[in-house]
């Protein structure tokens, strides 16, 4: 894949054939998104960190792409009762809130998700990409704080990482090395051989202040 790691931000390629993406590093979500190719100009084009461009995911040119209708399948298991409002070849949408008060909005769609991976490459077919995100409020439509997507490694089964440790890939961890000199470092999923980490567990709702 060849991708250079962002100071702020985690590579991952997308569809078929794939494109390289910089993703957002969440632990309070859950939930992967990508701007959508029609979100403009309800989003950021370009981006101040790292001075990129931003790339729009458009699921009509990825071959393995398919929207998740928001009738049966991963929508109705998700809220264990169907969506009210719910007509036959609607997508299902999303509409998320973080805490600097910014939101994505967009809409659900399965794809195939890789990554680097120390040996070779990783490429594994998920549960869903995430999202497509057509509209953005706050943080994420300024080019001061927008990236190509956000990737949530929050506990529940939807996040990416649950996904991947519930289809045997990896185990249901992750790891960030600090490069003290210039930022960022070297993001893992799964355990980390060498050298020994030091872990800290994700206590579910507590915030510090």
């Amino acid at each position: 894949m060849g991708m250079k790691m962002s100071k702020r931000s985690f590579p991952a390629t997308t569809g078929t054939p794939p494109k390289d993406y910089f993703l957002h590093v969440d632990t309070g979500s859950e939930i992967l998104w990508v701007n959508c190719v029609n979100c403009f100009p309800f989003c950021a084009i370009n981006t101040d960190i790292d001075d990129l461009t931003l790339k729009m995911y458009d699921p009509k040119n990825s071959s393995t792409a398919d929207l998740v209708p928001c009738s049966g399948g991963f929508c109705t298991d998700n809220y264990k009762s169907p969506i009210p409002g719910c007509s036959s070849g609607d997508v299902f949408g999303y509409g998320l809130k973080y805490g600097d008060g910014s939101g994505s909005d967009g809409y659900f769609v399965n794809d195939v998700i890789g990554y680097d991976q120390v040996s070779g490459n990783l490429g594994i077919q998920v549960l869903y990409l995430g999202s497509c995100a057509t509209q953005q409020t706050g943080n994420l439509a300024s080019s001061t704080g927008a990236l190509d997507g956000l990737i949530g490694f929050g506990a529940s089964d939807e996040s990416m990482l649950s996904q991947l440790a519930s289809s045997g890939k990896v185990k249901k961890k992750f790891a960030h090395c600090l490069d003290g000199k210039n930022g960022g470092g070297i993001f893992a999923m799964g355990d980390v051989v060498q050298p020994t980490p030091k872990s800290t567990p994700l206590v579910p709702n507590a915030y510090a202040f």
